[in-house]
């Protein structure tokens, strides 16, 4: 956990110049790179906020797909007005916003958002608060991992949750040979979130 914490905050800093210091966040256009981000902060006698990063959800892409990620995601307070400076190489733009707003941005094929980034969104958008959230994440007890199958439906790539029908059969089935050039094509041909899948 200290592993994935300590890269969740170095990324902030490379990315968008936030630093979550114990003396509170602060935004910098010092942003140093890898290892030397954590000699930088020694170096001004300071120590990150590791406690102030909260874990709340892992997903992992499906198996079937030949490029894959196992990504975590961490949920944190800064101060009101605290602008970040975007890196411009990994990220390009960067703003303050509520779920609801992404969903809508998404909706009229403005932003593209991926099916676990619009899952995170409806996480994120179920609390009436950031306090009620913070209580929420530090009230549980662990954090299972999300992992959705695919699955061939009518011709179409589906993307199955646990607990949807159909989840389970699809772990021992045997992979449909259309699946990944079906999906290559939804990608190739959709300007925007697929309807069905909400695949890229």
């Amino acid at each position: 956990m200290l592993r994935w914490i300590a890269a969740a905050a170095r990324e902030l800093v490379e990315e968008t110049g936030i630093w979550l210091l114990e003396s509170g966040a602060v935004v910098s256009v010092d942003r140093p790179s890898d290892d030397r981000v954590f000699s930088a902060v020694l170096e001004r006698g300071e120590r990150f906020a590791g406690r102030s990063l909260q874990y709340f959800a892992n997903w992992i892409t499906p198996e079937l797909l030949p490029v894959r990620f196992d990504t975590r995601f961490f949920a944190a307070e800064v101060p009101a007005g605290l602008e970040p400076i975007v890196d411009a190489l990994e990220l390009v733009d960067a703003r303050w916003i509520y779920p609801r707003d992404a969903f809508e941005l998404a909706d009229t094929g403005e932003w593209e958002v991926a099916f676990p980034t619009r899952k995170i969104l409806g996480f994120l958008a179920s609390f009436a608060s950031t306090s009620d959230l913070r209580d929420h994440i530090a009230g549980r007890s662990s954090v299972e991992p999300i992992q959705p199958r695919l699955a061939m439906v009518a011709g179409r790539v589906e993307i199955l949750m646990p607990g949807d029908p159909g989840f389970d059969e699809a772990a021992s089935a045997e992979p449909d040979p259309a699946l990944l050039p079906t999906l290559e094509r939804t990608v190739r041909s959709e300007p925007g979130t697929h309807p069905e899948t909400g695949l890229r």
